[in-house]
């Protein structure tokens, strides 16, 4: 039989056809009909059985995210298969949604068919790459010491989509013992795995703040309540915190994104509009500014008379477990080669695979696609090598087949 590495590659074709399919339809969000979809008819090709896993999203959480300037989204739409039976299990996982941008003109010739949604964060290999690794485990089923898991999960990009399928009991039935994850990375040398023990993504802190004022004429400030100026002063304080508030030994990233509002220089609005995030790696400084930045909002906005609505978000850090990064990181090496798979920093990002290395031991890989001169992720002419797609299937594969044969039961 052939190596796992030459059988991915004798379906690179087939990864980089679903690749392709999936970054001209893309969906952003918890809610991926088409997606979802797909996944599930090329689940099936292969004779892979699939269900849900998701369902209604919480009205709050709907509201919280309309607010935030997402559409309606009614449901979660992930999607989970098992290959082979019995314990132990180890869960691979893909990421499946997109983000709400547009890609660059002429970039590549499978360009997104929706305006304004583009795969600019990978999470379309990441989807050919776990249904190609499906297709390598699915081929050798009977060589199984156990079972695999795939986690095909939406909303990633929103902070919270690993939570609801963990919610809908993707950890359970059979009940997952291990997890592992790849996400690849446009800015770093191809053909390089990075992993961090410990802490491997930064805890982020969203809210967004609706400032309620009073509008009027510009002439006449006085008989108004100024929504923003109010969203000046609180723009000016809350990037203070980080360096008045924190030890200066530890790492904060204190970034309003969104700010702003009005319509002409000579009206003052009723309203503005500012989104906060902050992105921690100790659990004591996250817990003292998940604290401080609403008080702080509180006093600001009421010290001017004006009013508002705040709705926050929490993503944890994604934490990987060391004695679980010793075990896999072999079975990465046979593929990549051992020079080829390195201790890396930790992300200044931040990765929802969190919610599932809160439950279970899980290692969060990433694998270089393009060159430190390229791209970075997020970027509209982020670009990836589709040659790297069948190690990623590969890695996937192989980390599932041996991890099993070293627990079994």
């Amino acid at each position: 039989m052939k190596s796992i590495l030459e059988a991915s590659q004798a379906i690179k074709d087939q990864i980089i056809e679903d690749r392709h399919n999936l970054h001209r339809r893309p969906e952003f969000g918890f809610d991926l009909p088409e997606t979802a979809a797909y996944v599930q008819k090329r689940l099936a090709e292969m004779g892979i059985e699939s269900q849900p896993c998701g369902g209604p999203i919480d009205p709050d959480l709907r509201k919280k995210f309309t607010f935030a300037g997402f559409p309606d989204m009614e449901n979660s739409t992930g999607v989970v298969a098992t290959i082979g039976k019995g314990e132990p299990c180890i869960l691979l996982r893909a990421d499946m949604d997109a983000l709400p941008m547009q890609e660059a003109e002429g970039l590549v010739d499978f360009v997104s068919e929706k305006p304004g949604v583009a795969h600019m964060c990978g999470h379309d290999t990441h989807t050919a790459m776990l249904l190609g690794a499906a297709k390598l485990l699915k081929d050798r089923e009977d060589e199984l010491c156990g079972t695999v898991k795939l986690m095909f999960q939406t909303g990633e990009e929103c902070g919270c989509g690993s939570k609801f399928m963990v919610e809908h009991g993707v950890l359970e039935n059979p009940k997952v013992d291990a997890a592992f994850a790849i996400h690849i990375m446009s800015n770093e040398e191809k053909g390089v795995v990075g992993y961090t023990p410990g802490i491997t993504s930064a805890a982020m802190d969203t809210f967004m703040i609706k400032i309620k004022g009073k509008g009027g004429h510009s002439s006449m400030p006085q008989d108004c309540v100024d929504p923003l100026m109010i969203i000046n002063q609180l723009y000016t304080t809350l990037n203070l915190l980080s360096c008045r508030e924190i030890d200066p030994r530890e790492t904060v990233a204190l970034t309003a994104g969104k700010c702003g509002g009005g319509t002409a220089a000579n009206v003052i609005p009723d309203t503005a509009d500012m989104q906060v995030a902050a992105r921690t790696f100790n659990r004591d400084v996250t817990n003292h500014l998940v604290q401080r930045i609403p008080e702080i909002v509180d006093h600001t906005v009421k010290m001017w008379r004006g009013d508002y609505e705040i709705m926050p978000f929490h993503t944890p850090s994604t934490y990987t477990d060391a004695d679980l990064c010793d075990e896999l990181k072999p079975f990465i090496s046979e593929i990549m080669g051992e020079d080829r798979v390195k201790v890396m920093p930790c992300m200044a990002g931040t990765e929802d695979f969190g919610y599932v290395t809160e439950q279970v031991p899980g290692m969060f890989a990433w694998l270089g696609v393009g060159s430190k001169d390229s791209a970075p992720m997020h970027n509209p002419n982020m670009f990836v090598d589709e040659e790297m797609l069948p190690y990623g299937s590969a890695i996937h594969a192989n980390v599932a087949i041996e991890w099993l044969k070293k627990n079994q039961k």
